[in-house]
């Protein structure tokens, strides 16, 4: 809850990514919230009050998780809307902002995006929404203690880059310190 709140003011990418991770970790609890005041809040050794709170946190997920029908797989509506945000975002950096380093870190990032979208079983995707399954596969093997590739880490690095020059430029129009360029290119 705290490390959520946290990424969600700093770094929009880190938090949907936060966020996947806390629902497949409540899924694996099959939504137990005994289970998971047991298993995961216990761990943390807050006091009384943060141990609530957190609790509270936990078992509010697991309302809008039911309610919004991703029991099983999906996510919660919020992280869509996220989601489509910055899939909004990335298309507006490529065009009507014509952000260049961002059009780079594309360029750059380009051909592991195309060998994800090779190997994803889901069709057809956003350059975002391959560049965050990725990463979000990525941190599974890594909390799962799995060997990650050198290849695989070398796609993961470009690719993070992207994401968090995305991420930037997000708090940036949230902020409302997003602005044209100048003299635009077309």
């Amino acid at each position: 809850m705290y490390i959520a709140r946290k990424y969600k003011e700093s770094n929009i990418v880190e938090y949907v990514l936060y966020m996947w991770h806390i629902e497949e970790l409540m899924r694996s609890f099959n939504l137990d919230i005994d289970a998971i005041e047991k298993r995961v809040i216990a761990g943390f050794n807050l006091n009384e009050a943060a141990s609530s709170e957190m609790l509270a946190w936990y078992a509010d997920l697991i309302k809008q998780m039911r309610q919004q029908g991703v029991n099983e797989r999906g996510h919660l509506e919020e992280l869509n809307e996220l989601m489509t945000e910055l899939i909004y975002l990335h298309q507006s950096l490529l065009t009507v902002y014509q952000d260049k380093a961002y059009q780079e870190l594309l360029a750059e990032a380009h051909i592991s995006l195309e060998e994800l979208k090779s190997k994803s079983m889901g069709g057809t995707r956003s350059e975002v929404e391959t560049a965050m399954n990725g990463l979000f596969g990525v941190l599974v093997l890594k909390l799962n203690k799995r060997q990650v590739s050198e290849a695989t880490q070398e796609a993961v690095k470009s690719i993070s880059q992207m994401m968090a020059h995305l991420s930037r430029q997000y708090h940036r129009m949230k902020e409302g310190n997003l602005s044209l360029p100048k003299v635009m290119g077309n």
